[in-house]
């Protein structure tokens, strides 16, 4: 996406090779756009491009807007880009769209710079960036009090995420939420779950994989970086990290692995909790956490059968691509609440 995370170490091995550089913050989106609010391209001295904030329409532009305010041509500014300009007038957006992209110069100096290449891997912040005057930046990590007039505006930044423009008084910021790649934990080793570790980590998630039979779950059988752990449910998902920021696929399909990976879920407040199964599985999973003391709304909060019907998925991979589906519906928050769905 080319968000700011993911071209920080470009923008690093510039600073230590003494490259100045610009960047290009996509800070509004009209319509419809390729990329979210957020995305960015950044630009060294010597023209070094990485990142983008759109399909490749407006890219070459901006490098040259960034290389002008480099040489000093110009200062921090707001550029507008819409979709109905003639090709040899101006450039345009295919997609039908209208961005507000911020120039600015990129300091290697400033405060919130530092912090930012200080965080830990799986700290959380928020990067505010003035959009007008000279684009200063602030960091603030949680618990650090924001200006007065933003305190209500970040409150809905650390609930609910998304990159979006709030005011101070008469002063304009870009608040971006800075979060670690969310989590998925997959209990039950099987090839479903072999396919969704795979497709999963390519859309960013960072995978663990839980259970305790080692002849099921082997590490050959899962691509490089998944995290393995042959444990229990409840002593695995505690030891890989499981939070309320967590994603859950229980796909053991044995009670004795679907249970307590549900139990840890739930009370774990997941953001997603997903079961595989058929329906009589599914009513058998729930009944079993009833008697266990959980509310109706708590267990009503499990997604199952796992995954997208829609998709009509029947073999494990593409079982893996309707459960992704719904992972990456959950992540973008257009999962409706409760359980349910299902292939």
């Amino acid at each position: 996406m080319a968000r700011m995370k993911d071209v920080k170490d470009v923008m690093r091995g510039w600073d230590a090779a003494g490259l100045a550089s610009a960047e290009a913050i996509l800070a509004g989106v009209q319509h419809s756009s390729p990329r979210p609010a957020g995305a960015r391209l950044v630009v060294n001295e010597k023209g070094e491009v990485a990142g983008a904030v759109s399909m490749g329409c407006v890219e070459n532009d901006l490098r040259e807007h960034l290389l002008g305010l480099l040489r000093g041509e110009s200062g921090p500014r707001m550029v507008h880009y819409g979709h109905a300009f003639a090709a040899a007038l101006e450039v345009g957006l295919t997609c039908g769209g209208e961005i507000d992209v911020w120039l600015r110069r990129h300091d290697p100096r400033s405060a919130a710079w530092q912090g930012l290449c200080a965080l830990a891997p799986d700290a959380r912040a928020v990067l505010l960036t003035r959009l007008e005057g000279d684009s200063e930046q602030i960091l603030l990590r949680p618990g650090e009090a924001p200006p007065a007039e933003l305190v209500a505006a970040l409150d809905d930044v650390w609930t609910r995420g998304g990159v979006r423009r709030v005011k101070a008084g008469e002063t304009v910021w870009l608040a971006e939420p800075v979060a670690p790649e969310p989590r998925l934990f997959i209990v039950g080793a099987s090839p479903i779950a072999t396919a969704l570790s795979d497709l999963a980590a390519r859309v960013g998630f960072r995978v663990a994989v839980v259970d305790p039979r080692r002849d099921f779950a082997r590490a050959e059988l899962f691509p490089a970086g998944t995290a393995l752990l042959h444990r229990w449910p409840e002593d695995g998902l505690a030891e890989a990290g499981l939070d309320e920021h967590g994603y859950v696929a229980v796909l053991a399909h044995d009670a004795k692995l679907d249970v307590p990976a549900l139990a840890a879920a739930l009370r774990a407040r997941c953001k997603y909790v997903g079961l595989l199964g058929s329906a009589g599985t599914q009513a058998d999973r729930r009944q079993t956490l009833a008697a266990a003391g959980f509310a109706a709304e708590e267990v009503a909060r499990i997604r199952g059968p796992i995954g997208l019907k829609s998709v009509g998925a029947l073999e494990p991979a593409e079982i893996a691509v309707s459960i992704l589906a719904e992972l990456v519906m959950a992540r973008r928050g257009k999962l409706e609440t409760g359980g349910g769905g299902g292939r």
